[in-house]
């Protein structure tokens, strides 16, 4: 008899819950009584998780499977009378149609199961098997619906920052304590809009694909830029593109009809709407349904990762829109562009703490600068970073401290990497600061924080992938204040105060700020629609590509 037919239904708030932390730390609901003799079906369920298969299906999470199994005494949650219930019916289609969310349903036994699913099963053998199956694919199955998918390591992410899936025990004792199980399973997917956007675009690039995807989409060539009023020879095929009709005898005219049709187009991916046909614009027109079935599968993914619910307070950065956004109870309080790290230098994708701000920082030069943008202007005169105000500190054996010395006295020309290291290159406050006058407080392993910068013409820039990786704030200021406004007595005048001095001075904020760095290429704009933006680091194929050779997609075409 099924568990879950006798056990109140878990509150969604619960269920997040769940997910959240990964797992419960001890049995939600009290475990059924063990008694002395195990039905026969009990006995052989029990055996079979032991030995780790179901015929050559290996189970996923043999110890949590078994563990929930001992603890209710073997009882069954998906047959009874010798067929699967209809809860497991239900179950077992939202398995089936879990290509809806990117996955690949055959990851979890589909073609096993489906046809099991009517049978009804005279042997004891057939109903543990059985039993067993649905139960090992709704285990794999919720592990993906809530968390990462891949390791880490193959998705070049930060293993602490993301969702590893909802714990199978949990799992396993939420639904059985569920009166509608498919819904718990449900409600374990993001609840996002934009989730369900992505999936409502994923099923339209399908259809797409159904129609004209054997098309190839001609590719625009053009390396310069096309503003109103010139002519070119592609102008006639961004307009076929964009379905625009030519207000001039000659098609090759850029014209009014056309740039107003280029500025729509560039609003919905995420460019600057300024008309101007250049190089970010051609190849967002260059994407076809491949490109577009390749980006929603992609950030599909990267949003299961997520760990939900977020806080009522945070800041967030998503990297592909060098744009941030700041969030108080729930709602965005103001946002702003921000400049982010360039292919080579690539601003990392985690989860951080803001504990405070840095006002009038000095800039300690990172390795990675000293190595590949300062040594070799060094060695060819030790006097190259002198306009910058950057200081040079050595250890000294004497003192054991780091003490200033002269660039000319360094031996750039035979400097090794580990000497590199050693040396300190020190750039103290004022109006030349690479940080400019404040920096986030955010400790992390990879050295990327939020400040400002002494270079805010860049702003104006369409692509703004600049930084060594640490992400530049167009309005500094307005950050310091968000994460010290709960503060006794701050206020714009304290802050002005601490610049004023222009002496290095740190405020830790009594309430600290969760920050998100994301790597989302879909988003949305102000009026709710889906943004189509640039893969500046072109990692949605490489995600893929990985999901492809672990057999988590099923989508010939990619």
């Amino acid at each position: 008899m099924p568990i879950f037919k006798y056990r109140k239904f878990i509150s969604s708030i619960g269920l997040v819950c769940c997910v959240l932390f990964g797992g419960i730390a001890s049995h939600p609901f009290p475990a059924i009584a063990q008694e002395e003799i195990l039905a026969p079906e009990a006995v052989r369920i029990l055996d079979v998780i032991k030995s780790g298969r179901v015929d050559a299906i290996r189970l996923a999470d043999k110890q949590d499977i078994l563990k929930f199994y001992e603890d209710h005494n073997g009882d069954f949650l998906w047959v009874s009378n010798g067929k699967y219930t209809s809860d497991a019916k239900k179950v077992f289609e939202l398995i089936r149609q879990s290509y809806t969310h990117g996955l690949n349903p055959e990851n979890y036994d589909k073609t096993t199961i489906s046809q099991l699913i009517d049978t009804r099963f005279s042997e004891e053998e057939q109903k543990v098997k059985a039993e067993i199956l649905l139960t090992n694919a709704v285990v794999k199955y919720g592990g993906d619906i809530s968390g990462m998918r891949v390791s880490a390591k193959q998705a070049g992410a930060d293993s602490s920052s993301w969702s590893r899936g909802i714990a199978a025990y949990s799992l396993l004792n939420i639904l059985s304590s569920s009166s509608d199980p498919e819904h718990v399973l449900e409600l374990l997917a993001p609840q996002d809009d934009i989730y369900n956007d992505l999936r409502k675009a994923l099923d339209q690039v399908l259809k797409q694909y159904a129609e004209d995807a054997q098309k190839n989409v001609h590719q625009i060539s053009y390396s310069g830029l096309l503003r109103l009023g010139q002519s070119s020879q592609i102008t006639d095929q961004v307009r076929k593109r964009l379905k625009s009709r030519p207000l001039e005898h000659s098609s090759e005219v850029y014209d009014t009809n056309l740039e107003q049709a280029v500025i729509d187009f560039q609003k919905a991916h995420g460019l600057k709407a300024d008309g101007v046909i250049g190089p970010r614009t051609i190849k967002a027109m260059n994407e076809g349904p491949h490109d577009q079935l390749v980006k929603i599968l992609a950030n599909l993914e990267r949003l299961r990762w997520v760990r939900r619910p977020l806080p009522s307070r945070y800041i967030e950065v998503n990297i592909p829109a060098m744009w941030l956004k700041a969030v108080d109870e729930n709602k965005t309080v103001f946002e702003m562009p921000v400049i982010v790290g360039r292919k080579k230098r690539q601003t990392m994708s985690f989860v951080d703490e803001i504990v405070g701000i840095r006002f009038n920082p000095s800039w300690y030069v990172p390795d990675t600068i000293k190595k590949e943008d300062y040594l070799p202007e060094l060695r060819k005169n030790p006097q190259a970073l002198a306009e910058k105000g950057i200081a040079f500190r050595v250890k000294s054996e004497e003192e054991g401290r780091m003490v200033e010395v002269s660039p000319e006295d360094l031996d750039w020309e035979n400097m090794t990497q580990k000497d590199l290291k050693s040396i300190q290159m020190v750039q103290g406050p004022g109006a030349a600061n690479a940080l400019g006058v404040i920096r986030v407080l955010m400790p992390n392993r990879y050295d990327i924080y939020l400040h400002d910068t002494n270079s805010p013409n860049l702003f104006q820039k369409d692509d703004r992938t600049l930084s060594s990786g640490c992400v530049r704030l167009f309005e500094p200021r307005r950050i310091a204040n968000f994460i010290l406004g709960k503060n006794k007595n701050w206020s714009e005048d304290r802050l002005d105060s601490y610049l004023v001095k222009g002496k290095t001075r740190e405020v830790n904020a009594i309430e600290p700020v969760p920050v998100y760095l994301y790597y989302f290429t879909i988003w949305k704009n102000k009026n709710g629609e889906l943004v189509y933006g640039q893969d500046i680091y072109d990692l949605d194929q490489e995600l893929i590509n990985v999901l492809k050779n672990n057999g988590q997609i099923d989508f010939p075409m990619i």
